[in-house]
């Protein structure tokens, strides 16, 4: 094999070598800015980004149209706490807090009508449906 034709193999493979490192490139520095199809095309949703480990769970908030900030909770500790982020000071501030390690076990969750009272007409509804079979027999 004459010299020229190997310069000219290495010189077209290191060419292509680039080309695909150029390539690559592209792909590396426009992925972010791509939309997401495949989410789309299968009809799956998007999860919500949630960070999370070892009992402690990191969740991103909006509490007003204008206002951000993070959800914390301790599964651990029973605890959720809401962080406020502060643009202007560039902090997060502690918003409010809670233990909900009794709040699972609540059976009235502010709800109209109270679970009683649906109870309650629940039993009236089958006490009538009784007595109108009963009266049909």
């Amino acid at each position: 094999m004459s010299p020229l034709s190997l310069n000219r193999k290495l010189l077209l493979a290191l060419w292509a070598n680039a080309a695909m490192l150029a390539v690559v490139a592209v792909v590396l520095l426009t992925r972010d800015r791509l939309p997401a199809v495949l989410p789309a095309a299968y009809a799956q949703q998007v999860p919500q980004p949630i960070a999370g480990g070892a009992g402690l769970f990191l969740m991103p908030a909006q509490f007003s149209p204008n206002t951000w900030g993070c959800y914390v909770m301790d599964v651990d500790s029973q605890t959720l706490a809401a962080y406020q982020f502060l643009p202007g000071e560039k902090q997060l501030r502690l918003i409010a807090a809670r233990n909900f390690q009794y709040d699972r076990r609540l059976g009235n969750f502010n709800t109209v009508p109270p679970p009683l009272e649906v109870k309650d007409l629940l039993e009236k509804e089958q006490q009538s449906t009784r007595g109108s079979s009963n009266a049909r027999d």
